[in-house]
């Protein structure tokens, strides 16, 4: 699908990337954008080799986050991969890592983009889906509490395992930088332990594809016959 068939969605996305932009550079999107950093480093280690992808209107995968890996960008407005979200011209399996910010919130086909985000990760790779109830579309509802529900069922119906689910804020984005900033050391303390009541949430998402390892069968076994009658062994 091109913007050309739909110019209504390229107003939204350019409308919701300059207010996610200016949200970001603010203390409550600055805290998410710390806790995001620490969660991809965690799980996605770069590696030489390896390449990762962001879908969505802004681009926060920085250059000291990836170090040696290939990034990607996909959006109608990227310079690296212009590209709906729901349609990427990406070989399967492909990006060990996977972030998905902000680009389901208001899209009429969420399951759409999960399920092309899904297709290209890789084995054991992992999806980090991001969403927050700030910078909505126009003439659309913004999300409210609920996310935590919505991107788990986003992820299971993508055929991927939930791995971790935290909330990165409890604060909600309406409120003045003055409060943030005030309020900001505890909401970065008591966040993470309440995902049900965050109003922005990441979804940690994974792709098994490799069979678990069974474990060898013990040859510490007793049979009938190893024990003679009168209580002595075959072997004694």
């Amino acid at each position: 699908m091109d913007l050309k068939h739909s110019p209504e969605r390229g107003f939204h996305q350019a409308s919701r990337a300059d207010c996610l932009r200016d949200w970001y550079r603010g203390p409550h999107g600055l805290r998410t954008l710390e806790g995001l950093r620490q969660h991809v480093q965690v799980l996605c280690r770069p590696r030489f080799g390896d390449a990762w992808l962001e879908v969505g209107p802004v681009s926060l995968l920085h250059p000291e986050w990836t170090g040696p890996v290939h990034a990607l960008h996909a959006d109608p407005r990227s310079r690296t991969l212009p590209a709906q979200g729901d349609l990427l011209p990406l070989a399967a399996a492909t990006f060990s890592c996977v972030l998905v910010a902000h680009a389901v919130g208001d899209a009429g086909d969420a399951g759409d983009v999960i399920a092309e985000a899904a297709r290209v990760l890789a084995p054991e790779g992992h999806l980090f889906l991001l969403e927050c109830s700030h910078c909505g579309s126009p003439g659309r509802h913004r999300l409210r509490p609920g996310l935590r529900r919505r991107s788990r069922r986003l992820l299971r119906r993508a055929v991927l395992e939930v791995h971790r689910q935290v909330a990165l804020s409890l604060l909600p984005a309406v409120l003045p930088d003055g409060w943030h900033r005030r309020l900001g050391p505890l909401d970065a303390a008591v966040s993470p332990w309440l995902p049900v009541l965050g109003s922005c949430v990441l979804t940690v998402g994974r792709r098994r594809d490799l069979m678990p390892i069974a474990p060898a069968p013990s040859r510490l076994r007793w049979s009938r016959d190893a024990v003679r009658a009168g209580g002595r062994s075959q072997w004694a």
